[in-house]
């Protein structure tokens, strides 16, 4: 099995060891100082609503992937719209700009953001969990798919086989790699819908069609 890298030619500059450790700490001041308390709050939600988590109340799998499902589509409509609105010219360099330091994403930099960012986008993670959660497992089972989703996007690697494209209109790496080389369109995490249905993912289109026109002239 081989990995087909989706970096275009002219973004595809190797990262240095000081980029990396840049990111690190980011990743640490992130994770222990935003994410760590709101995920220590769920303790309390569950509590106040009185969410199970023993055996015997554990909803089906595939009632699981079914809430699972509809989470990724709530944080996927929530992160279209307020990333979409992080572009703007007038906001761009006071938050956003932080995440696209690095032209070419790999895994560890999904969650390299500006702290008021995590705290926007990341706020869509938990409107899911407030509309599906009946038992405790949802919350781990999220968690795990929207970090293996996350970092797919943002490895730098399209994987064949990869068992995340057997889900309906998923974007995957190639498609927010675009994003990250033109800044412009393709705003959406999950899905392709969004940018469809609103045209921003056009000039994504537009490559990927010239792209093949050059491979079709190569092979010829």
């Amino acid at each position: 099995m081989y990995l087909i890298l989706t970096h275009f030619p002219f973004q595809d500059r190797p990262e240095t060891w000081e980029g990396q450790w840049r990111c690190f700490k980011m990743l640490l001041f992130n994770h222990f100082c935003i994410q760590l308390p709101l995920i220590c709050g769920t303790y309390y939600f569950t509590e106040f609503f009185s969410i199970p988590y023993d055996w015997d109340n554990m909803p089906r799998w595939y009632v699981l992937c079914a809430q699972c499902f509809g989470c990724a589509v709530i944080e996927d409509a929530w992160h279209y719209f307020l990333h979409r609105l992080l572009h703007h010219k007038r906001i761009y360099k006071y938050i956003h700009k932080v995440h696209h330091e690095f032209a070419s994403p790999f895994g560890m930099q999904a969650e390299y953001a500006h702290p008021l960012e995590t705290l926007i986008l990341g706020a869509g993670f938990f409107i899911g969990i407030m509309v599906f959660c009946n038992h405790v497992i949802l919350l781990w089972a999220w968690v795990m798919v929207r970090l293996m989703e996350t970092i797919d996007v943002h490895s730098g690697y399209d994987i064949p086989l990869n068992p995340l494209h057997l889900i309906p209109f998923y974007a995957g790496s190639r498609f927010h790699d675009f994003h990250h080389m033109n800044f412009v369109g393709n705003y959406a995490s999950t899905f392709t819908w969004w940018d469809k249905l609103f045209n921003t993912d056009s000039q994504f289109n537009s490559y990927r069609e010239k792209v093949k026109a050059e491979e079709g002239k190569k092979t010829k």
